[in-house]
C-alpha cells in the first residue's frame, strides 16, 4: 500500500476535536439527525495481503466539519527493517483517517466491492465514537503492533464499537460458539491461491485449531459485518456502496496439493529407476538430498518462529516433525554405506509418522502439509531402505 499523505487531514481532525470540545460547553449530546457513523466492508482482493477483506469507519458529523472514513489498516514497504519486523511478529501497522472519496477510489480501481451499514447510534455514543477515532490517529497513537488475529484492522474496528455500544457486542459475540476454527477461516480465505494457502498452514500451530466465539472469529471483516448485522436494532440500514464484477471464488487448494505432491513422487519414481534393482545411484543421492534439505531448511525456520519469534500462534507446532531440522545433519549419511541410508530411512518414516500422529492427538489440522510433503517422504524412506538392501547385497 502507498504512503498516506495524511498530515494535512490530522491537523484538520485536530482542529475538528478541539472545536468539539469547545462545543460540548454549551451542548452535551450530538443530534442523531446530525451526525452519521457507517460500518464499511472491503471484499477480498487479488493481493495476498487483500485476502482476508478489510473493514473501517465512516464518521459524517456536518457540525464538526467530519466526513472521514478512519482506517486501522495501512503500513509501510519502506519502513525501517520492515521485513525482518515481519518475520519476528513485530510489524508496525498505523490508522489514518480519509475523505472517502479517495479512500473508495482505491478500492473501486482494485475491483472490491464495498459495502456500509449504517449504525443507529445514540448522540452521546456517536461523539464518544467520534473522539475515540480522532485520538487514533494522531501521531502518538497511530502506530500499533499488528497482530494477524488478536490485533489487526478488523478487531480494532470492533473493539471501537464494542467500547461506544458499553461492551454490548463482547457481550453477545463472546457467548456465541464461531462453529469454525481460526484455521479454517484461514485456509478459507487463502484457498484460492494453494502456495499462501501451505504455507500458512506449515506456519501455524495448534493453538488455530481450538473452539472460538464469534467475537474472536471477526477477525475477519464480513464476520464482523454479519454479527453487527445480527444484533437488534444496531444496524438502521445496509447497502452496496459499489458491487464489483470481480468474485474472488474459493478453490481446491487440497486436491492441488495432493496432485502436486504425487507430482514429485512420480519424478522420483521415474528419476531412479529402476526401482530398488541397485544401489543408489549419484542422481538419486542427490535427488534425496535436495528434498531433505529443502525440508530441514523448512524446519529450521518453523523451529525459529515457535521459540524466537512473538508469533505465539506457531508455538507447539508439528509441522516442524514433518520438516525435521534433524534431516540437515543426517543427509550426509547419504554418503556411507547401508548403516546410514538404514539410519536415514528410520528418521525419514518416524518423523513422518510421528508428526501424523502428533498432530492427531493434540488436535493441530496437518492436512495439507501432510498431502504436499507426505508422499515424497514416504517415498524417500522406502528409497533409502532399498538402497540399504542393494548396497548390502541382500
Amino acid at each position: 500500500m502507498q504512503r498516506l499523505h495524511y498530515s494535512a487531514w490530522l491537523v484538520f481532525l485536530i482542529f475538528a476535536c478541539s472545536t468539539a470540545v469547545v462545543n460540548a460547553e454549551d451542548q452535551t449530546t450530538i443530534s442523531r439527525d446530525a451526525a452519521e457513523a457507517w460500518l464499511v466492508t472491503y471484499a477480498p482482493g487479488e493481493v495476498y495481503y487483500e485476502r482476508f477483506g478489510h473493514n473501517a469507519l465512516w464518521l459524517k458529523n456536518p457540525g464538526h466539519g467530519i466526513d472521514h472514513i478512519f482506517n486501522f489498516g495501512f503500513f509501510d514497504f519502506n519502513q525501517p527493517n520492515f521485513l525482518s519486523r515481519f518475520l519476528r511478529g513485530d510489524t508496525l501497522y498505523f490508522s489514518a483517517a480519509r475523505k472517502p472519496e479517495i479512500e473508495f477510489a482505491e478500492y473501486r480501481a482494485s475491483g472490491r466491492s464495498i459495502k456500509i451499514q449504517k449504525l443507529n447510534l445514540g448522540g452521546s455514543q456517536y461523539q464518544q465514537l467520534e473522539q475515540y477515532l480522532i485520538a487514533q490517529v494522531q501521531p502518538g497513537k497511530r502506530d500499533y503492533r499488528y497482530e494477524y488475529f488478536r490485533n489487526n484492522c478488523s478487531t480494532r474496528v470492533r473493539d471501537a464499537l464494542d467500547l461506544v455500544l458499553n461492551q454490548q457486542l463482547f457481550h453477545s459475540l463472546g457467548g456465541q460458539a464461531a462453529n469454525v476454527t481460526l484455521r479454517q477461516q484461514i485456509n478459507t480465505a487463502s484457498s484460492a491461491d494453494p502456495w499462501l494457502y501451505l504455507g500458512m498452514d506449515l506456519a501455524m500451530g495448534p493453538n488455530l485449531d481450538q473452539p472460538q466465539s464469534l467475537w474472536q472469529a471477526a477477525f475477519i471483516p464480513e464476520v464482523l459485518s454479519q454479527a453487527v448485522a445480527g444484533i437488534p436494532g444496531l444496524v438502521a440500514s445496509e447497502s452496496a456502496y459499489y458491487q464489483s464484477d470481480n468474485t474472488w471464488a474459493e478453490g481446491q487448494p487440497l486436491q492441488y496439493l495432493l496432485i502436486a505432491g504425487f507430482g514429485f513422487a512420480v519424478l522420483f519414481i521415474l528419476t531412479v529407476r529402476p526401482w530398488c534393482k541397485q544401489a543408489l545411484s549419484s542422481v538419486s543421492r542427490m535427488l534425496v538430498f535436495s528434498w531433505l534439505s529443502l525440508c530441514a531448511l523448512g524446519g529450521v525456520f518453523l523451529l525459529w518462529l515457535w521459540l524466537a519469534t512473538s508469533h505465539v500462534d506457531a508455538a507447539g507446532n508439528w509441522n516442524v516433525l514433518l520438516l525435521n531440522p534433524l534431516y540437515l545433519p543426517a543427509i550426509f549419511w547419504l554418503r556411507s554405506k547401508s548403516k546410514g541410508l538404514l539410519w536415514l530411512s528410520i528418521l525419514v518414516l518416524t518423523s513422518t509418522v510421528l508428526a501424523a500422529l502428533g498432530a492427531w492427538w493434540n488436535g493441530q489440522d496437518m492436512t495439507a502439509p501432510l498431502v504436499f510433503f507426505g508422499p515424497v517422504l514416504l517415498l524417500v524412506a522406502t528409497l533409502l531402505w532399498c538402497g540399504k538392501k542393494t548396497d548390502t547385497g541382500s
